[in-house]
């Protein structure tokens, strides 16, 4: 069932609210919109604010695992009417297909969707699937996986593997060599809510660099908004010219005149990293659900696209010198980022949606097309 789609079909998505869950909903849903399809994505009013171009239905929702019973209490509440506002919009307007990227704010249309016999499928971000995903497949029936490697599947889900979608800017990035005394740009990245490690140990690092790298470096970070005004004003002292914001919006632009990445390793970032074949250090949120942003690290670094460092045992002298190390090393950065660039998957977006319009055309039968492998 790969060939012979009929047009004009209506999808509906559903992501939370953090850029992980959204940005490859978003990747996707411009996918089907290009091809002539209709799409709705439901999120909450955080993942709203990330969203341009694609229609959207906002439901509120919450952890039901918060400490403390009113806040439970709270979240369960929050859920049941995200429910029902979702089976509102589904019997309204019945789609043809419901793909989920993950999220409470998923929850309620995902499992409202499979009640209501919509085909349904889910689409894990991470290379180990979460406790909250594993039980919607089980509803949906359907998986699509980003990695190859992916630990904790289920037994009794179809799965396939349609990659990490990512939007096409990031494709179009270009290579980005370090010139003979050219400036060094370095760009650090902490996820849509910042990371504050990289804010404390950043400044002592770069102050330890050599000179000969320290007075070529710009610099472009990201941070949470209480510690913007302290490092803006650290970096002024160091004499480092420094771009600090708490969000940036155009990433892309970021990315492609970057020659290293200091960032966490959410799938998306991960994914993004490849698509614009960049060198990364990656330092993985330790208190992610089941490790999960060290699963996605090691794609990165098992085929020499990046170094990954435990947070616990990064500081600013050891940063310092893997800095200083690729700095001092053009070839290898650019090497490093030609490896990161094997992992993209730039089909992963059309492989999704097409999944998901195969289950819309023909519920009886498992659609059986993905992809298997990134660029060469």
């Amino acid at each position: 069932m790969t060939g012979g789609l009929e047009t004009g079909k209506f999808i509906c998505l559903a992501a939370g609210g953090t850029g992980g869950h959204v940005f490859p909903a978003l990747a996707v849903a411009e996918r089907l919109q290009a091809e002539g399809h209709t799409t709705l994505l439901f999120t909450d009013g955080r993942g709203a604010r990330m969203v341009t171009g694609v229609p959207q239905t906002i439901i509120a929702a919450a952890s039901p695992f918060q400490q403390g019973l009113l806040r439970r209490l709270r979240a369960l509440l929050l859920l049941s009417g995200g429910a029902v506002k979702s089976l509102l919009q589904l019997v309204m307007r019945r789609p043809a297909a419901m793909i989920g990227f993950g999220g409470y704010p998923s929850f309620p249309p995902l499992l409202t969707a499979a009640l209501l016999r919509i085909p349904t499928m889910v689409h894990e971000q991470n290379a180990y699937l979460g406790r909250a995903n594993k039980m919607l497949a089980g509803r949906a029936g359907h998986l699509a996986l980003s990695w190859q490697q992916t630990a904790n599947l289920p037994q009794d889900v179809n799965c396939f593997t349609g990659g990490m979608p990512v939007r096409q800017a990031f494709f179009n990035i270009k290579p980005n060599s370090i010139a003979l005394d050219a400036p060094l740009q370095l760009t650090v990245l902490g996820g849509s809510l910042g990371a504050g490690i990289f804010a404390d140990l950043l400044p002592e690092a770069i102050a330890a660099l050599p000179a000969s790298i320290r007075s070529r470096l710009r610099l472009t970070q990201q941070c949470r908004p209480e510690q913007l005004d302290n490092l803006r004003a650290t970096y002024r002292e160091l004499r480092v010219s420094a771009t600090v914001e708490p969000f940036f919006d155009d990433i892309p632009d970021i990315l492609a005149n970057s020659h290293l990445v200091i960032s966490r390793a959410g799938a998306s970032s991960v994914a993004e990293l490849a698509a614009a074949g960049r060198a990364a250090i990656l330092v993985p949120l330790p208190s992610a659900m089941d490790d999960h942003q060290t699963a996605n690290a090691h794609q990165l670094a098992n085929i020499g696209g990046g170094l990954c460092r435990s947070e616990a045992e990064l500081d600013a002298v050891s940063l310092a010198a893997d800095i200083s190390t690729l700095f001092g090393d053009g070839e290898q950065l650019a090497q490093m980022g030609h490896n990161a660039r094997k992992l993209a998957m730039p089909d992963a977006a059309k492989a999704i949606a097409d999944y998901a319009l195969a289950l819309g055309d023909n519920n009886s039968q498992q659609p059986t097309h993905g992809i298997s492998g990134g660029q060469s």
